[in-house]
């Protein structure tokens, strides 16, 4: 289960809530909530620490939760290879010539020029070796605002790419120690990142929740993210739109009043987009309150509604 969207919009608090839900209603079901949102928001959202690893979160003993930070995680990762690469030609130093020299500089462009968004996908590769250890049932994704992901997704060989032409340099130093131990991680992220690509675009294990807000700007973007899904082939299933004004504020306040009625022509207009692709569209009320901890989580996911057809007004 993906959660995805631009920031603001509520997404981490709609994949804590739903992990919370479906944990509380599965006891049987081991589940995972991660983010790759350097935000850290999922502390926020269950009031309590989480880290790279938070085992029975909010006193669940089959949900855990991981936060990650691709950019921090993918930065050591550079910094690993600018120390091989160094290791590799100091060694070499003895010997003269200007190919030596021109590789030493091309990898370390290769380095610092990494293609947007493989922080992240290589980060999501500690997910598909979490299913095949069948650690776990289900996986909650909170991911950091999509339009990394959706622009990784786009180019994957271009990742890919980039991985080959730094083993084709490293295998003419293959009879060099480091060479190897630095090509055989590069295998294993690019075996990562293909296991990746497959389990987000497998359309009976994978499901993307779109999250937005009631204002035409979050519709527009919402629209262009459903055409890149359909393209990437992920299957978009649900569209969440948070913040509703409630009616009952409405009645007792003239803006509120007039907020709602701008909201619903705009999610109305979400049906419009959307019900034809057969596109689930739920809303959730704006609170009066921070949603944070476990029982603000389980009455935002309680106060969610199917918009679509419904009676809402």
């Amino acid at each position: 289960m993906i959660f995805g969207g631009k920031g603001g919009v509520g997404k981490t608090t709609a994949a804590a809530a739903y992990a919370l839900g479906l944990a509380k209603k599965d006891p049987k079901r081991k589940l995972l909530v991660f983010s790759t949102d350097p935000a850290h928001s999922l502390s926020d959202s269950f009031a309590e620490p989480i880290g790279k690893l938070k085992k029975r979160v909010a006193g669940y003993k089959n949900l855990d939760a991981m936060e990650i930070d691709p950019g921090e995680w993918f930065e050591e990762l550079k910094q690993r290879y600018r120390s091989w690469t160094d290791d590799l030609f100091n060694s070499l130093s003895g010997r003269s010539g200007m190919q030596i020299q021109f590789d030493r500089e091309a990898m370390r462009e290769l380095v610092e020029l990494t293609p947007p968004g493989i922080d992240e996908i290589a980060a999501l590769g500690t997910i598909s070796e979490l299913l095949d250890e069948n650690r776990y049932d289900t996986i909650i994704l909170d991911t950091a605002p999509t339009g990394h992901l959706i622009r990784f997704l786009e180019l994957p060989e271009v990742a890919l790419s980039w991985i080959r032409t730094f083993m084709k340099l490293l295998l003419k130093y293959q009879n060099v120690v480091r060479a190897t131990e630095v090509a055989e991680e590069l295998v294993a992220l690019s075996k990562s990142i293909k296991r990746v690509l497959a389990l987000l675009t497998d359309q009976e294990t994978c499901e993307f929740t779109g999250v937005a807000i009631p204002e035409r700007m979050s519709l527009e973007e919402t629209i262009d993210l459903a055409k890149a899904l359909e393209k990437l082939k992920v299957p978009l299933r649900k569209i969440l739109i948070n913040c509703l004004v409630s009616e009952d504020a409405a009645k007792h306040c003239r803006f509120c009043r007039v907020r709602r009625k701008a909201q619903l022509e705009v999610a109305n207009e979400f049906c419009a987009k959307f019900r034809r692709r057969s596109i689930d569209i739920f809303v959730a009320p704006q609170q009066p309150y921070e949603i944070t901890g476990a029982k603000a989580l389980e009455s935002h996911l309680a106060s969610l509604e199917s918009f679509c057809g419904s009676a809402i007004n």
